[in-house]
């Protein structure tokens, strides 16, 4: 089965959870089915605005690409986003015993990176920008090092701005996004766990051995936004707001050898696929383990805005990101002509 991290600050949860995995054994499949399910209802709220970090210039329009001098700009940015830890807490705590998230008064701090350009349209006057960022710890051979914790993440972005009003002072354009974040967090346990339940009169026994768990996560946004600039000599004040839709996924995986009785007969794969299947929803079921996903589409609003000095062809941008439930913060630097 494939293997998932997560983002990058639950990087200390999931430590937490390779460094000390006291389990709750009297967890049932039905519990974990719905912890992930409110899970997902809280990501579908937060992991979309999560997405919207980065591409956030000052200039609501560069200009045209063949202007003089031409128009584009390449940078990165690096920054966070708050998410509520309640979240975490309901569904961590069903695998760790008395497990609870550090009480942070503004929530808990997602941070993420991307590499960003931009250029100006050609004719028509419009822009386009790009971003990426990802991180993958088994990329960085760390496996004996974090003790078989796994973290990933991967973040992209497009965008297209169209300037209604374009003069000296200021700048206001509309535009159309996209965004993807996908990625998880794994560990591995090399230690056994079992479920039971029943169907009526048949009894049913799960074992797993050498097991490794993983939550998955992934959205995708689209976002029409509206944006305004003032073009100062040294200074570019902004503010903008973004309205989307995001469809958004989490989900669980328990990678392991397992062995399944039903009444204490051995049991083949296409038995277990049907059972967990008709009692619990789990959708995915192969030699290597068992998973699910819950699925969530929700609409979004975001308002942004902030500050960049003009550092000749450096621009230095400071952005604040609220959108009722979650703020954020990103600082960016730039080559821009």
């Amino acid at each position: 089965m494939k293997k998932i991290g997560k983002i990058l600050s639950v990087c200390v949860v999931l430590f937490m959870l390779a460094a000390n995995p006291v389990f709750s054994f009297d967890l049932k499949l039905g519990d974990l089915q719905e912890g992930i399910k409110d899970f997902s209802e809280g990501i579908a709220s937060s992991l979309p605005f999560y997405s919207t970090m980065g591409l956030n210039w000052s200039d609501a329009y560069i200009g045209q690409l063949f202007g003089l001098p031409p128009r584009f700009g390449v940078g990165a940015s690096i920054g966070f986003v708050t998410m509520g830890s309640g979240m975490f807490n309901d569904l961590l705590g069903l695998f760790i015993d008395d497990f609870e998230m550090p009480n942070l008064n503004i929530g808990l701090p997602l941070p993420a990176y991307a590499f960003e350009a931009r250029i100006g349209g050609i004719i028509l006057p419009f822009d386009i920008g790009i971003k990426y960022g990802a991180f993958d710890t088994s990329k960085l051979g760390w496996e004996e090092l974090l003790s078989g914790f796994g973290l990933d993440y991967m973040m992209f972005g497009v965008d297209f701005r169209y300037p209604l009003l374009d003069f000296k002072l200021m700048r206001f354009s509309v535009g159309l996004g996209y965004n993807l974040v996908k990625g998880g967090v794994s560990t591995k346990l090399g230690t056994g766990f079992s479920f039971d339940f029943e169907n009526g009169s048949d009894k049913y026994l799960l074992s797993m051995s050498d097991l490794g768990l993983g939550i998955e996560l992934q959205t995708n946004v689209l976002e029409l936004k509206a944006q305004v600039s003032f073009p100062l000599f040294i200074v570019t004040p902004y503010a903008g707001m973004g309205v989307g839709i995001g469809w958004s996924k989490a989900g669980y995986y328990a990678d392991s050898k397992f062995t399944f009785k039903k009444n204490g007969v051995d049991q083949n794969l296409e038995d277990l696929e049907k059972v967990l299947f008709d009692l619990f929803e789990i959708d995915t079921v192969t030699n290597e383990g068992f998973g699910y996903m819950a699925n969530n589409t929700k609409m979004n609003m975001r308002f942004f805005g902030g500050i960049s000095v003009n550092l000749f062809l450096f621009k230095l941008d400071v952005t604040l990101m609220y959108n009722f439930i979650n703020f954020g913060a990103t600082i960016g630097l730039r080559f821009q002509l």
